[in-house]
C-alpha cells in the first residue's frame, strides 16, 4: 500500500513539474512578428532604437502627364517631365524613444531633350516615440516627427532654355510636424495586417527670387515668394500573405495653399509680363506595391504612385522602389 502511494504521489508530482514546465515554456516563446518592409510612401511607424540604424534606398521614376485645373479636370501638357529621383533614408536611433533621420537626395530631370543632374533640398528630422504600438493590445502607437527641409536644391536663376530641368529645389526652409497612428495586427499564422495614419502639416518660409523660379518668373523678375502652406494625410495598410510576401497601398490626400508674389514679375521671351505664384490645390493618389522580406532586417518593396484626381495640381505617375536594411 505504502508502494503505491508513493507511486502515485511521485506521478502526481512529475506530472505538475511538466505542466509548470510546460507553461514557463509557452509564456517565454517570443511572439511571432511579422517581416515588414514598407509602406511605400508613409513614413516608418516606429523609432528606431539605441544602437540600430535604418537605411532605406528609394528610387522614384516620374513622369508628368499633365496637370488638373480649377474645375479637378485634366489638361494635357505639351512638355512630358521625366524625373529620377534617388533618395537614401538614414535613421540613427539617439534613445529608445527618439531617433533623427538625414534624407540626402539626388535629381536627374530629362524633358524634350534638356536635362540636368543636380543635389535636392536636404530633410533632417526627429522621430519622437509617444506610446508604444505594443504598449495595448489593440490602440495604435503614437509617433511625431518633426522635419526641417533645407533648401540645398536649385531653385532660382535657371536656365530658361532648360525646360525646369534644372529645378531641383523649392528655395525655402520647410517646417513639417507629423503625428502618426501604428499598429500591427496579427490575422492568424503569418498572416498580420499593418496599418498606418499619417497627418503632416508644413509651414513654409518666404523665399526671395530672381529670374526664372521654381515660382514661375522671367527676365528681370525680383521680389518675394510666399510658398503655401501644406497639408498631407495619408492611410496605409500591409497585409502579409505568407512570412516573405507582402501587399500593401498607400492613399495620399494632399493640399498646398496659394503661393503669393510680392515684387517685380519680370517678363517672358515675348516680352510679356511672367507668370509667377499659384493658386491653392489638392492632390488625391494611390500607391499599391509589393514587398518580398529576405530576413526581419532586410526587404524590398516596389510599386506605382500615381494621381487619380487633382485641382490646380499635376497630374504624375511613378515608380518607386526602396531596399530596406535595418541593423
Amino acid at each position: 500500500m505504502n508502494v503505491k502511494w508513493l507511486l502515485s504521489s511521485l506521478f502526481t508530482c512529475s506530472s505538475l513539474l511538466f505542466a509548470v514546465d510546460k507553461k514557463e515554456f509557452i509564456a517565454q516563446t517570443p511572439p511571432l512578428k511579422p517581416w515588414l518592409t514598407g509602406p511605400l510612401i508613409a513614413p516608418i511607424g516606429a523609432v528606431v532604437p539605441y544602437g540600430s540604424f535604418e537605411i532605406q534606398s528609394y528610387v522614384y521614376c516620374t513622369t508628368n502627364t499633365g496637370a488638373y485645373n480649377k474645375n479637378w479636370s485634366t489638361v494635357s501638357s505639351p512638355h512630358n517631365f521625366f524625373s529620377l529621383n534617388p533618395q537614401f533614408l538614414l535613421f540613427f536611433g539617439l534613445t529608445s524613444w527618439m531617433d533623427i533621420n538625414i534624407t540626402p537626395q539626388f535629381f536627374y530631370n530629362r524633358s524634350h531633350g534638356q536635362h540636368s543632374t543636380q543635389f535636392g533640398d536636404l530633410p533632417i528630422a526627429l522621430d519622437f516615440q509617444l506610446l508604444d504600438p505594443a504598449a495595448t493590445p489593440y490602440f495604435p502607437g503614437i509617433k511625431l516627427i518633426v522635419r526641417e527641409t533645407f533648401p540645398t536644391g536649385s531653385f532660382q536663376n535657371l536656365t530658361p532654355h532648360k525646360l525646369l530641368t534644372d529645378q531641383t529645389g523649392a528655395g525655402t526652409f520647410a517646417s513639417a510636424f507629423n503625428l502618426l497612428l501604428y499598429k500591427v495586427y496579427h490575422l492568424g499564422g503569418h498572416h498580420f495586417l499593418s496599418t498606418t495614419y499619417s497627418a503632416g502639416y508644413t509651414i513654409t518660409s518666404p523665399v526671395h527670387v530672381h529670374g526664372f523660379n521654381t515660382y514661375g518668373g522671367g527676365y528681370g523678375t525680383n521680389g518675394r515668394a510666399l510658398p503655401g502652406n501644406s497639408f498631407q494625410g495619408i492611410v496605409s495598410f500591409e497585409l502579409t500573405l505568407s512570412k516573405n510576401w507582402v501587399l500593401a497601398i498607400d492613399n495620399v490626400y494632399t493640399h498646398t495653399d496659394a503661393t503669393q508674389f510680392y515684387g517685380t514679375v519680370g517678363t517672358t521671351a515675348a516680352g510679356l509680363p511672367a507668370t509667377i505664384g499659384a493658386p491653392s490645390s489638392e492632390q488625391v493618389s494611390f500607391a499599391p506595391a509589393i514587398e518580398y522580406n529576405f530576413s526581419s532586417n532586410l526587404g524590398i518593396i516596389a510599386g506605382c504612385w500615381f494621381t487619380a484626381w487633382g485641382r490646380n495640381s499635376t497630374q504624375f505617375r511613378s515608380g518607386v522602389i526602396n531596399l530596406d536594411y535595418t541593423y
